[in-house]
């Protein structure tokens, strides 16, 4: 277990009129363009990690961060996570140390010292200095105590927290009593809902960024954001013993290499005695038979896999044995890009150090300063989980753009990438200061224009949909009749379209009769529609998604065949003077441009925008 304080960052912008070149914030479920956090990002040292916001990450992944995000997208990294990802939805290693003290202060004989549990307090505090004693006010509650106290104390005290859990109640058989019943394990680390670090590790995997999670929690959230995004459909395999190993099937295991609360709930006699919390556990860890698969398993992604920890501090013994022992194999070399290990932290901790001079014996004391600078991705779990998100979506369109035009130009290939960007960071600013709210409406309006995209209509039994289900380095292998080559030229232009002032993309809550994307011209709001073909455009307009008579709207079909007639960019207005349903067929557009510029011209005159 570890943790750091992790509080929400970010500031709200200020709103400003369609087709501004503002900052980009959220209004009433519809994302807009502003600029205001550009200039912090040009100008300016980068703010703190509890500070940064999702659009200065992702400056900070195009940037000095730029091998991690694409080695992110390209499955080279195992994600490492401890209980810093989980501080706003459970407690932390702190609020375990004070629940313990409160059930012993509770339960005590103020008039007997030598009570089985002033006894155990006693044993507790012993861990604290004298000046930290004497701040202890056994007569009220933790959270009565005054904060810089608390903090002082529950802070010297996780610090020690194997020792602390160690402690043994006298008339109590079980070691474990103060965790199992003391802090309620079994209620405390498995009733929350998924918080935004949860959501986005489960969306990264179901992209095929990650296929092994490695984590320190005993919680289940990560579980839960799993049942939320993929509808009951298994993606991950929860490993801890041998036999989970052995059955395991799904595409993604979530190696739980201190135990499982929720197994332990249910299956007490096998996953209780696998909760590590204990100093003898730990340090006795790689003697335990139990866990021989896990950390045989463990050691081996260390040495072929590259290591990105969030919210974990690594200072348990047994978690810096498994990086000294994977050494022997592994042979990092520091100076090659991306760096083999990343820790999301504002300062390294000394157990995080302690594994970069474990895995860099040779090199670590005469390059530390270096070494310790590329390991630190200065942004906490929030910030940075959300902006690899966007970045995994904004390097596979991207990828998907230059199979689309193999011919272009680098240059004509750069201003495809440019507007795909555009988007990626539009939407970026629109999650300040609700990154939960924001997270969970951007999956809505995500996975609406993905199964209208591929199916024509909307699936509430799958909540997500990946844009592809394959790391970035294999999107080349997916067949060139899903359009999807196509669809991300589409997002290129309207990228494009949003920078140079001809509209302003707009993304709104998914509703009946709202589409989930238009585009803002003037005083004119044009809702679009992208088709992989000509069947699922069908299949939309028979599921009532639109109406080819009524709406003025674009239909963009992806795959659909080159020379197929298109329909009258602007239908004659007659007496309602609206326009009606104009469809454009990319694989046209695409056989008679040039590059981008021509593209886009011909785009706009074909979709009337």
């Amino acid at each position: 277990m570890s943790d750091y304080p992790m509080p929400t960052g970010g500031t709200v912008a200020d709103e400003d009129g369609a087709g501004s070149s503002s900052a980009l914030v959220r209004s009433r479920c519809c994302w807009k363009l502003n600029w205001k956090y550009v200039g912090l990002i040009i100008g300016g040292e980068m703010p703190a990690a509890h500070e940064i916001t999702i659009l200065e990450t992702l400056a900070m992944l195009d940037g000095e961060h730029a091998g991690l995000a694409r080695g992110v997208a390209r499955r080279d990294y195992v994600l490492w996570l401890g209980s810093g990802i989980s501080l706003d939805r459970i407690v932390g290693v702190r609020g375990v140390i004070a629940r313990v003290l409160d059930y012993l202060r509770e339960r005590r004989d103020m008039a007997n010292p030598q009570c089985r549990f002033n006894r155990a307090l006693d044993e507790i505090l012993e861990e604290l200095t004298a000046p930290e004693r004497a701040l202890v006010d056994l007569d009220q509650p933790v959270a009565a105590w005054p904060a810089d106290n608390s903090y002082a104390i529950l802070t010297r005290l996780a610090g020690k927290y194997s020792q602390v859990l160690s402690t043994l109640l006298e008339g109590e058989d079980e070691e474990d009593f103060l965790l199992w019943t003391a802090v309620d394990v079994p209620n405390t680390f498995t009733t929350e809902d998924p918080d935004v670090e949860h959501l986005c590790i489960v969306m990264l995997a179901l992209e095929s960024a990650f296929n092994n999670i490695s984590s320190a929690n005993w919680d289940y959230l990560i579980e839960a954001a799993e049942r939320e995004l993929t509808g009951g459909n298994a993606l991950l395999d929860v490993c801890i013993q041998a036999a989970d190993f052995q059955a395991a099937g799904a595409d993604v295991k979530l190696l739980k290499f201190h135990g499982c609360a929720a197994l332990a709930a249910t299956a007490p006699p096998i996953y209780r005695p696998l909760l590590i919390a204990r100093l003898q556990q730990i340090v006795n860890y790689h003697n335990n038979a139990s866990y021989g698969a896990m950390r045989h398993h463990l050691i081996g992604l260390i040495q072929q896999r590259r290591t990105l920890m969030i919210g974990f501090s690594a200072q348990d013994v047994d978690v810096q044995q498994m990086f000294m022992d994977a050494y022997q194999n592994s042979q990092w070399a520091w100076g090659n890009p991306p760096p083999a290990f990343v820790f999301a932290e504002d300062q390294l901790s000394q157990g995080q150090k302690l594994v970069l001079s474990s895995v860099y014996p040779n090199d670590y004391q005469a390059n530390r300063v270096a070494i310790e600078a590329s390991a630190r991705c200065r942004a906490y779990g929030k910030p940075l989980l959300l902006a690899l998100l966007l970045e995994v979506y904004a390097l596979k369109l991207t990828a998907l753009c230059d199979l689309a035009v193999p011919n272009w130009t680098d240059a004509a290939r750069s201003a495809l990438h440019a507007g795909i960007r555009r988007l990626r960071d539009k939407i970026a600013s629109g999650a300040e200061p609700d990154r939960l709210a924001f997270t969970r409406l951007f999956v809505a309006i995500q996975s609406t224009v993905l199964h209208l995209y591929h199916a024509g209509r909307a699936d509430p039994a799958l909540p997500y949909h990946p844009i592809t289900p394959t790391p970035l380095q294999r999107v080349s292998q997916l067949p060139a009749s899903m359009g999807l080559r196509q669809a991300a030229v589409v997002m290129a232009l309207l990228g494009n379209g949003d920078a140079d002032g001809s509209w302003a993309v707009e993304a709104q809550a998914p509703a009946p009769d709202t589409p989930p994307i238009t585009v803002r011209s003037g005083g004119r709001t044009t809702p679009i529609y992208v088709a992989a073909n000509d069947e699922v455009a069908v299949k939309m307009m028979a599921e009532g998604i639109f109406d080819l008579e009524q709406n003025d709207a674009v239909l963009i079909l992806s795959a659909s065949p080159a020379g197929r007639q298109q329909r009258s960019p602007v239908r004659a207005p007659g007496r309602t003077g609206r326009q009606a349903m104009r469809e454009v067929s990319m694989s046209g557009l695409l056989a008679d441009s040039e590059d981008d510029t021509d593209m886009l011209e011909l785009f706009k005159r074909a979709a009337a925008l």
